[in-house]
């Protein structure tokens, strides 16, 4: 104020947490011998308000982080509040980037935008990017030329309105958004977790939706992928299997025997044994992961596992992880050495809160130097809408122009009744009644001829329609056998197919299978076809009513001199039965 240097303090930072389970906020502060836990709170998930990690109902959450807000203790009379919000790993897309070592920056920035367009499955301008170099990757290539990779992140900017639009119905501003399973890195780096320089570690965070697997050295990931099985896929097999609803499957989780112990009872036994199936398809991803990793020329000797997230709410997850893999496996605590009241943390909660505390962290508070993306860093920006045609209707066989001036002329009628009926009435007193039925029946002709213009319109959207379908048939049909044929050439023998769609630039596909290795194979498979940028696994889990079975669904997206092939205005659909 008036140049003496005043200004309004900025409101708390809080990390937050939301997922299908629960909303969980948190706020760290730094003193010179520790960080401690100022505030905590946490709220059960209101029902459909998040779907595969992703907030859907932004109001509703808003509501929920306005009551944690007010329940932790935090005035809301003063300055709003920052929230650092996470987004779940398969939401995004992640890649690390060679690029020669000593770079500038803004030919850095060229680079790195020119290669996210390559990997990018949307139009560039509707995404958010951030990226950040790795010093530890820096090696000298056979060629001679010394490299360092660079980590992008990159997700669909509807995702950040979103988080924008919770943070305002909480009443409150939009901080950093980052990756799930980054944020986890962050906080557990912070407890020394990833050793010193060279170590390699397997980090495995069991959320709730999906679990991520991240093979790290020197506090940067190295590799990371996201599998379709968490919590919701454990609990969901158990509700199926026992017969009970999900909130009661839900509370059998803290007390399954998945090792070591024996079962209370026949429902304990049970429930552990679906719980040592799911764990057993986590595992084996666990080491299809090194293997892949390996086989990429990396030398890697992992140093231990490190098991994270809502998973690690199941009794001896480690041991049990440990014992099949027969590798070190421990539960990560990045809350290990901070100041809190474990009477409100309690112990078992502690390696659920990895992302969480990595979210609520500063950077420059970790002693490791750790991956800084943030995907709000520019801001909030304006939506872009895509709306360019993919298919063009000849001038000559276009119809309806005359609608636009039709609809004018009913406009301006309608218009100058209104004003006829206004002047009859303040100044036409004696013969009102019976201008009044004029007007009124001037009225009634306007409405009939946009009644009449909207069915004109509807029937020139039906001809649009039929001509699509037959510009189609006539033109497109035959684009699609390559399609077809990739996919019948790939699908394993336990694979069946129930629906093959087509959309502009992708290929999704629904069916069942046998179990999770031969969902992955067959992605794999289609994945390595040259007419194929990337085939990825949308869901997979249990069929209800078949356990044995495992429905699912890939999307498979064209390369990008392939994407004209199957680009049509309209969806394409083919049942499969086999």
């Amino acid at each position: 104020m008036f140049g003496l240097g005043f200004s309004k303090k900025d409101g708390p930072r809080l990390g937050v947490d939301i997922n299908s389970d629960s909303v969980t906020l948190i706020q760290l502060e730094k003193t010179r011998s520790h960080i401690e836990v100022s505030r905590f709170a946490s709220s059960p998930t209101p029902a459909n308000t998040v779907r595969e990690g992703l907030v859907t109902d932004p109001q509703t959450i808003g509501a929920v982080i306005l009551e944690l807000i007010q329940e932790a203790g935090i005035p809301i009379s003063g300055s709003a509040p920052t929230l650092n919000m996470t987004i779940p790993a398969q939401a995004a897309v992640i890649r690390l980037i060679p690029v020669p070592t000593g770079m500038p920056a803004e030919e850095l920035a060229e680079v790195v935008t020119q290669e996210a367009a390559n990997h990018i499955p949307y139009n560039i301008q509707d995404a958010n990017l951030d990226w950040s170099l790795m010093p530890a990757t820096e090696r000298t290539d056979p060629d001679g030329v010394r490299r360092v990779d660079v980590i992008l992140a990159a997700i669909q900017r509807s995702i950040i309105e979103s988080c924008w639009l919770t943070t305002d119905s909480a009443g409150a501003k939009l901080g950093r958004v980052e990756v799930s399973s980054l944020a986890a890195i962050r906080g557990l780096s912070l407890c020394g977790y990833f050793g010193s320089t060279g170590h390699t570690s397997m980090l495995v965070n069991i959320r709730q939706d999906a679990t991520d697997i991240n093979i790290i050295r020197s506090s940067m990931p190295l590799f990371g992928r996201s599998i379709l099985v968490g919590v919701e896929t454990l609990t969901e097999a158990i509700s199926r299997s026992l017969d009970i609803d999900f909130e009661q499957a839900l509370d059998l989780l803290p007390q399954l025997p998945v090792f070591g112990t024996a079962p209370r009872n026949e429902v304990q036994g049970h429930a552990a044994q679906v719980a040592r199936t799911i764990f057993s398809d986590i595992t084996d991803e666990l080491e299809r992961s090194l293997e892949y990793f390996q086989s990429q020329g990396n030398e890697a000797s992992l140093d231990k596992i490190i098991i994270t997230g809502q998973g690690c709410m199941v009794p001896q997850i480690d041991n049990y992880i440990s014992n099949r893999i027969g590798r070190k496996v421990i539960l990560g605590n990045s809350m290990r050495d901070m100041v809190f009241d474990k009477s409100v943390i309690v112990e078992r909660m502690q390696p659920i809160l990895s992302g969480l505390v990595g979210s609520a962290l500063e950077p420059t508070w970790s002693p490791n130097y750790t991956v800084d993306l943030d995907l709000n860093r520019e801001g909030r920006l304006p939506l872009f809408f895509d709306d360019r045609q993919t298919q063009v209707m000849p001038d000559s066989e276009q119809s309806g122009g005359y609608l636009k001036p039709l609809f004018t002329a009913g406009s301006i009628a309608f218009v100058l009744c209104l004003g006829l009926f206004v002047y009859l009435l303040n100044f036409e007193k004696p013969a009102i009644q019976a201008d009044l039925d004029k007007a009124n029946k001037e009225v009634s002709d306007a409405q009939l001829n946009l009644k009449q213009m909207t069915k004109v319109k509807h029937d020139n959207a039906m001809l649009a329609a039929r001509y699509e379908v037959f510009n189609f048939l006539i033109n497109k049909t035959r684009r699609l056998s390559r399609y077809l044929d990739l996919v019948s050439q790939n699908v394993p023998v336990s694979v069946q197919l129930h629906e093959v769609s087509f959309n502009k630039a992708n290929m999704k596909i629904q069916g069942l299978a046998d179990n999770y290795s031969d969902i992955s194979k067959f992605a794999a498979n289609l994945d390595s076809s040259a007419i194929v940028q990337s085939a990825e696994i949308n869901y997979a889990t249990r069929n209800e009513k078949q356990p044995e079975t495992v429905d699912f669904s890939l999307t498979v997206n064209a390369a990008q001199a392939n994407k004209t092939t199957i680009s049509t205005s309209t969806t394409k659909t083919i049942e499969v039965q086999r």
